[in-house]
């Protein structure tokens, strides 16, 4: 599990249509800012690289790695428009 914390401008109608793209994906949800997530941030575990997973090219574009993630995204939903 991960936590992701978003800062954004709840009265821009983009960075909402965004937000809602996100969620919509079904790879992340929505809490509350008042919910205690109980994570202990101290065990080295939750900062281990599964070994199973391929190396990652570290000399990839912002725009050739946003491709790879929807590239993914598109097969885990077969939706071509998903995001």
């Amino acid at each position: 599990m991960c936590t992701v914390t978003l800062s954004y401008n709840e009265k821009d109608k983009v960075a909402c249509g965004k937000l809602a793209a996100l969620l919509s994906t079904g790879l992340f949800v929505q809490i509350d800012k008042q919910e205690h997530l109980d994570i202990d941030y101290t065990d080295p575990t939750l900062y281990e690289i599964d070994p199973s997973l391929p190396e990652i090219n570290r000399d990839l574009t912002p725009q050739e790695l946003e491709e790879l993630i929807l590239e993914d995204i598109h097969s885990i939903y077969e939706a071509n428009y998903a995001v």
